[in-house]
């Protein structure tokens, strides 16, 4: 065979985010491309679906595309979460208070983050890294202090415009509202497909 690069797939038309994503999907395409066509593989590339509540992608509303992260409950996992996307984003975050430093998050979300939604006991301090980060990068971003999930689905739908991505990445544990993360995910799913 020649040795010459050839573009198999673009990363656009795969429902896996990130470039950890990209990497694995390399290997197993390598590993496997002496058992499986190319074509058959390329298939089976796009249909794959990521592990539930993991930036798994819910559906399509008007252009907007709406992801599932709900088992990031810490700040360097919604930071991993955000570093997949390259279209603007809106973030659902926040959640339960497990004393974590969210210093760290304010500088990823000002520079990804078009709109910020804001639900939990850490609302307060993810607010605060943002407003700080904010301050210091001379931007604004645009900040919702919800009550509730359902209504932080609703500012998210009002706020997003097409082509925008609106993530729901905690960035916190769950236990404020919800069983676990799995819970907090599927009631995020169902009003999502309520919309």
């Amino acid at each position: 065979e020649n040795k010459l690069r050839t573009h198999i797939l673009n990363t656009k038309e795969i429902k896996l985010r990130g470039i950890h994503n990209f990497e694995n999907i390399c290997s197993a395409f390598a590993a496997t491309k002496p058992f499986v066509d190319e074509k058959t593989a390329v298939e089976a590339i796009k249909e794959f679906n990521a592990v539930e509540h993991r930036l798994e992608f819910v559906r399509d509303i008007n252009g907007v595309k709406w992801y599932n992260d709900s088992a990031s409950s810490s700040p360097s996992r919604t930071i991993a979460g955000l570093n997949a996307y390259d279209e603007e984003l809106i973030l659902i975050a926040g959640g339960y208070d497990k004393n974590l430093d969210y210093t760290p998050i304010g500088k990823y979300i000002v520079e990804k983050v078009k709109g910020l939604v804001l639900i939990g006991s850490t609302a307060q301090k993810i607010k605060t890294a943002v407003e700080n980060e904010a301050k210091r990068k001379n931007r604004i971003i645009p900040i919702y202090e919800c009550e509730s999930l359902e209504e932080a689905v609703y500012t998210a739908n009002k706020i997003s415009n097409r082509g925008q991505v609106v993530l729901f990445s905690p960035a916190s544990a769950s236990f404020d509202m919800f069983k676990n993360f799995a819970d907090r995910g599927n009631k995020f799913k169902k009003l999502v497909n309520e919309i």
